[in-house]
């Protein structure tokens, strides 16, 4: 049963990793101006763009399914290395961009994608899945009406699963706190 699960959670990243494969990101037009494209992005989802230190110039919503496009004249920032992250449901594309002498140049050799944690609940069971290509290990704490409860990292794999039981006794709100590769991931959730 469990190599069952094992091979449905592959199928189900790869599946998500090839649709998202032709993703289209940018163009660099002439006179300055960067058109910012992204194909299969959904209504919820954001982008920002985040210079060398680590502070983000610009975020923004994506307000509709489909294909987004933006104009930007980058050649406005000083010369560096900055990058777009473009977060979606269960992913984070990261594209590394430089700036020199008001050229942009997009290193989409360097483009990176991490993976949230799927989470879910099932039966009193806190079911915790990520793809980590990396093997990054996934830190979680686990907090029961404000009080932390559990403690744990789920290390090892390129694909990181973990059941954990609940008390049927111990109805209420859960907050789970999770970090893997310098990311932080929450999960609220109730059990009833």
């Amino acid at each position: 049963m469990k190599a069952i699960k094992t091979i449905l959670l592959v199928a189900i990243m790869l599946t998500i990793v090839t649709s998202y494969a032709s993703e289209e990101v940018m163009d660099v037009p002439s006179k300055g101006i960067t058109l910012l494209r992204f194909s299969n992005v959904k209504k919820g989802h954001h982008y920002k763009i985040i210079d060398d230190k680590g502070t983000t110039l610009y975020t923004e919503t994506i307000k509709r399914n489909g294909a987004f496009a933006k104009r930007f004249d980058f050649t406005a920032l000083n010369d560096g290395s900055y990058t777009i992250e473009l977060d979606k449901d269960f992913e984070i594309i990261i594209t590394p961009f430089i700036i020199q002498t008001n050229n942009v140049v997009f290193l989409e050799k360097n483009r990176k994608v991490i993976f949230k944690p799927v989470v879910r609940t099932e039966n009193n069971q806190l079911l915790i899945s990520q793809m980590s290509l990396d093997e990054q290990p996934l830190d979680i704490e686990l907090y029961y009406n404000g009080e932390r409860i559990f403690k744990d990292q789920i290390a090892g794999d390129k694909i990181l699963n973990k059941i954990y039981k609940l008390s049927a006794e111990e109805k209420g709100d859960y907050y789970l706190s999770m970090s893997s590769g310098g990311r932080s991931f929450i999960k609220t959730f109730e059990l009833l």
